[in-house]
């Protein structure tokens, strides 16, 4: 008897979860990571930690910096050499060259990423709810005409596992664990990284600051 009444506590709680609305996903995802109000504040997030990467030797000493809504300066020095990468809005360049097509729409997506999960409250009206399968919930992002954003979320936790960015053919995959608190709000400390389907790079952070000052973007160069 004990057994029959767990397994209908279990699809009880199974079919709630699926029923809830897209809007009681979104309050309990904001909840979970420290309330709209808190997220609001924030307009620059500066993360720190290192690089494993999959396709070549070497850890790399990262720093990420993004300043809202879409700015975006990745620097990560290598054993034996340093790359810079700079987003703002559609500009985007790489150790001071500029960068187009694949290239910045993997450099807009990652500028996107780091504002999570605000975007479910930003872009609220044209997100695309995918529905729920095993106890997680799934949500298409539409960034652009070209750029979309797809969330996993643990509707036991409320935790966003993965993102899976679009752009055109091209698709990015990270997967976030090591969830912890900064000034009570959620960060994931660690990031597993994959680019068509192949595994690009593990990165960990040891050091997440919220609101720090971000320099203003030089223009981009003119195309050579």
């Amino acid at each position: 008897m004990r057994k029959l009444f767990l397994l209908a506590a279990f699809f009880v709680a199974a079919a709630a979860a699926h029923a809830q609305s897209l809007d009681d996903v979104i309050s309990n995802v904001m909840k979970e990571y420290g309330g709209q109000a808190s997220w609001q504040k924030v307009v620059s997030i500066r993360e720190t930690g290192t690089v494993v990467p999959m396709m070549r030797k070497g850890d790399g000493k990262l720093m990420r910096l993004w300043g809202k809504p879409d700015k975006l300066k990745v620097e990560i020095v290598y054993p034996t050499e340093t790359e810079v990468r700079i987003v703002d809005g559609d500009h985007g360049t790489r150790n001071d060259k500029k960068v187009t097509g694949g290239s910045l729409d993997a450099m807009r997506l990652q500028a996107a990423r780091m504002a999570l999960p605000t975007l479910l409250v930003d872009k609220r009206a044209s997100l695309h709810d995918l529905g729920a399968k095993d106890g997680v919930r799934t949500i298409e992002i539409p960034l652009s005409e070209s750029l979309t954003l797809t969330v996993t979320i643990d509707q036991k936790t409320w935790h966003i596992l993965r993102s899976t960015g679009k752009a055109g053919e091209l698709e990015f995959i990270v997967d976030y664990s090591d969830f912890r608190r900064v000034e009570g709000l959620l960060f994931p400390f660690a990031e597993a990284g994959t680019a068509q389907g192949m595994p690009t790079a593990n990165t960990k952070f040891d050091s997440v600051t919220l609101n720090v000052p971000v320099p203003s973007t030089p223009p981009s160069p003119a195309p050579k």
